[in-house]
């Protein structure tokens, strides 16, 4: 198996569905979440999905190869903003959601971005950016082969983000939680947002954007953004 890691929201189930439906390679996840339930087999399957950070996962099987997916941390912090708002807690205030996203206290939010990315950067195999993986999400994906024996590519499968946006995604749609096939799409709608580059110049006001810089300055530089 190989860990698929990132902060929240910076293109992790898109990154599953590509390798689901043109690879055929079905993939688990490994959480703390009370309220979702947690396969006994996850590590069985050859991709297990988590935010974690490094040394919150399973001793046996922390030092299995790993690929981290990292996003402007911008982008990423908008998109929990919203997400919050949208699913996990309905009506709440999206610009309490962004403070608390960005402060990140006492370890909340994964470690917060920068010390999710400082963590997973040191430890991971291969590092693919969210604003490359949307342009082109064969090439990425191929990077890891590196790490993992890939099957050849059916790209004639490959979904888009519109499609899993307005589709029934294998994940991000919730096939397994006792929803309807209308309720899965519902709910996938909410899920995948826009998935696009530099939407916090619109969304996040300037004042967050100053108070997100001065936290997150050296890992923001160390990948380059």
């Amino acid at each position: 198996m190989i860990w698929l890691a990132s902060f929240p929201r910076s293109g992790n189930t898109f990154f599953r569905n590509v390798l689901y439906e043109v690879y055929g390679i079905e993939s688990s996840e490994y959480h703390w979440e009370k309220n979702q339930e947690l396969k006994d087999n996850f590590d069985q399957y050859d991709v297990v999905k988590t935010h974690l950070l490094p040394e919150q996962l399973p001793i046996e099987i922390q030092n299995k190869p790993s690929v981290y997916l990292v996003r402007d941390g911008r982008d990423a912090i908008v998109s929990i903003a919203h997400h919050r708002k949208n699913i996990v807690a309905p009506g709440s205030n999206y610009y309490m959601n962004l403070l608390e996203a960005i402060l990140a206290r006492e370890g909340s939010f994964f470690g917060g971005w920068s010390e999710n990315v400082m963590q997973w950067s040191k430890k991971a195999d291969v590092i693919i950016r969210f604003e490359d993986l949307i342009k082109d999400p064969i090439r990425e994906i191929e990077k890891l082969r590196k790490i993992v024996n890939l099957p050849k590519p059916n790209i004639e499968k490959l979904p888009t983000f519109e499609s899993q946006k307005f589709g029934n995604p294998r994940y991000g749609s919730r096939k397994n939680g006792g929803l309807s096939t209308e309720e899965q799409k519902n709910h996938a709608g909410r899920f995948f947002r826009k998935g696009k580059i530099g939407v916090y110049k619109k969304e996040m006001p300037v004042l967050f954007r100053l108070l997100f810089w001065a936290k997150n300055r050296k890992a923001m530089k160390l990948m380059r953004y």
